[in-house]
């Protein structure tokens, strides 16, 4: 029997699933591995954590696994990886291929073929093929740079809304939601928290603002509403630079990440400005699982080594 390992590595979790030729075995999750986000020595220990509860979870030892494929955030950021390799690398006996977190979740929808996958969960990405594997990218430079749709950008948004309504009318609702999600008593709190070095986790305020355009806080539905149309934004050009490099290339689009996942709104909003741009494109309804498509690559690793 012929074992294989996926990892998600996102921003905030890690996932992994263990599989044979055709079924999934096992399945686990763990906090970050992403060292720009967390310190090495708990990603070391995320990791190890993740690979033991897999190990558990599959009755497959981790040294029986022929090939692992991990798709990592700041895949283009060579502190990133090489701290995989050199970390992870070690404590598999098999191959492993370290490839970007949007590339996995581009082949669980559509395996090495043509397609456009939108990611936004913490952080977004968009990320487009052609039928030849042509890569084309949209976003995806971080928060300071883009982001747009991610909680990160919902979180900060609604947070900049909020002050601003603030200022304007002497008090905000949603400024109330906010800072009681970071346990802010005060404005000043909220804004010593939001200067903070280290930044503060922003896309934690993503709750709050559900919960708020939820009891109808129209400021709130702005905002998820603006990154529905951002992401679709992102994806429609994505879909423009994959037709400039393969005229007639099919029209179809994925998505992963836990805001596209779980808040309609978003994801709503996104489908709407995609059909606006290239009316009768597919989107796959669901969310994809990333972990499908780092089982897919590994085991394509394993196929194409001589």
């Amino acid at each position: 029997m012929t074992y294989f390992l996926g990892l998600d590595a996102g921003g905030t979790s890690t996932r992994a699933a263990l599989a044979d030729d055709e079924r999934v075995l096992g399945r686990a999750k763990s906090g970050s591995i992403k060292v720009m986000r967390v310190s090495a020595a708990v990603a070391e220990a995320n990791l190890r954590a993740l690979l033991n509860d897999v190990a558990k979870s599959s009755g497959v030892p981790i040294t029986e696994v022929a090939s692992t494929c991990v798709g990592t955030a700041g895949n283009t950021i060579s502190t990133v990886t090489g701290w995989i390799w050199q970390t992870l690398g070690p404590m598999l006996r098999g191959d492993l291929v370290v490839c970007g977190d949007v590339e996995i979740a581009l082949d669980a929808a559509f395996p090495g073929g043509a397609g456009v996958l939108v990611m936004a969960g913490t952080g977004s990405n968009t990320l487009g093929r052609t039928a030849k594997g042509e890569l084309v990218t949209v976003g995806g430079w971080g928060p300071l740079l883009a982001d747009e749709g991610s909680g990160h950008w919902i979180g900060l948004r609604a947070l900049r809304a909020a002050i601003r309504e603030h200022d304007e009318q002497g008090s905000s609702k949603l400024l109330t939601g906010l800072a009681a999600q970071w346990k802010a008593e005060t404005l000043e709190q909220v804004v010593e928290i939001a200067h903070s070095v280290p930044p503060p986790d922003f896309a934690a305020l993503t709750r709050a603002v559900v919960e708020a355009a939820t009891d109808g806080n129209g400021l709130a539905q702005s905002v998820l509403l603006g990154g529905g149309r951002a992401l679709g934004e992102d994806a429609s050009l994505a879909l423009r630079k994959v037709l400039a490099l393969e005229p007639g290339a099919p029209l179809r689009v994925a998505f992963t990440g836990s805001v596209l996942e779980n808040i309609a709104t978003v994801r709503d909003a996104m489908m709407a400005e995609i059909e606006r741009e290239h009316p009768g494109t597919q989107v796959l309804p669901n969310a994809v699982d990333p972990t499908e498509g780092a089982l897919w690559r590994a085991r394509q690793n394993l196929q194409e080594t001589p």
